[in-house]
């Protein structure tokens, strides 16, 4: 029952004193270990961009009508191989134009040649010649012209996208993005790609530009990220630095880097005054992520 002053309290005894004493003191210790380990991770913590990847975008010399794609996706290619061509009649036309009259030229020098050696001949011999020495120059030429008109392979690698198909119309600056047509049309198909972003990785933002590569070839599985780190972190990273990379968009992480080396020349972000630390990737990974995708980087391995 209460008194006047209202309920009777317990007294507090002397293990819940400890036993409170205790547990702040648990908590300060945590705080005391914990905050520091925190703040020492997060300097050592950077972020950066995927700045080389291994993968060549590939378009025409011109606009025009895509012709024949003689490949497939994921086909692997060998360096010089046509990739694809451009509807080019008249360059074509012209062409075998030349070497019919190349086959004419060398008929009728042969024929001269083998009437005898008298002046007039010797004269029609070297005009003849001069002729043939034209029109193989022309055939040259000409197939200057016709490989403007192909996208030949710059190396061996695998083919990874083709955004344009037989028929559609291409610039050089590649094939209109798809989801510029999609708005435009709402029936167009997607175009093929094994591009770890989809179809649209490519896309400029201004929507009047948007395009995407006629083509993608990879050539190399071997990539890198450029690393910015701000003068707070600057002490902590030297060249040979052994680190971990993530790279969100396409699920890595862990993957094994190294840091190839430091520019001594700083640059203006919006974090302010940062230093740019090249990584190499050391370590094996399931998938080459693409130039330009978000990547985290902690030093040590």
């Amino acid at each position: 029952s209460g008194g006047a002053d209202g309920p009777n309290r317990r007294p507090v005894t002397t293990p819940q004193v400890l036993g409170g004493i205790l547990i702040a003191a648990i908590i300060v210790a945590a705080a005391v270990w914990y905050v520091p380990r925190i703040v020492r991770a997060d300097g050592r913590s950077f972020t950066g961009t995927v700045s080389s990847s291994g993968v060549t975008n590939l378009n025409f010399a011109n606009s025009g009508l895509v012709g024949k794609v003689p490949v497939l996706l994921g086909q692997t290619v060998k360096a010089g191989q046509v990739l694809a061509t451009e509807t080019s009649p008249a360059t074509t036309a012209a062409i075998s134009a030349d070497k019919a009259a190349i086959a004419a030229d060398k008929a009728s020098l042969a024929e001269l040649r083998a009437t005898g050696t008298t002046t007039t001949t010797a004269a029609s011999v070297a005009a003849a010649g001069a002729q043939l020495a034209k029109d193989q120059a022309q055939l040259a030429s000409d197939k200057v012209k016709l490989a403007e008109t192909q996208i030949i392979a710059p190396s061996a690698g695998t083919v990874i996208a083709i955004n344009g198909q037989t028929g559609e119309t291409v610039t050089a600056a590649g094939i209109r993005s798809y989801a510029t047509q999609s708005q435009s049309s709402g029936s167009q198909s997607p175009p093929f790609s094994l591009l770890p972003e989809g179809p649209a990785a490519n896309v400029k933002s201004s929507s009047t530009q948007s395009a995407l590569p006629m083509m993608a070839l990879r050539t190399s599985s071997i990539w890198q990220v450029t690393m910015l780190v701000p003068e707070s972190g600057i002490q902590q990273v030297h060249a040979g630095q052994a680190v971990t990379v993530a790279v969100p968009a396409v699920g890595l992480s862990g993957i094994r880097g190294i840091i190839q080396q430091l520019s001594p020349t700083p640059v203006s972000t919006s974090i302010g005054t940062a230093y740019q630390a090249i990584v190499r990737i050391t370590g094996h990974q399931r998938v080459t992520p693409l130039g330009g995708m978000t990547a985290n980087v902690q030093l040590g391995s």
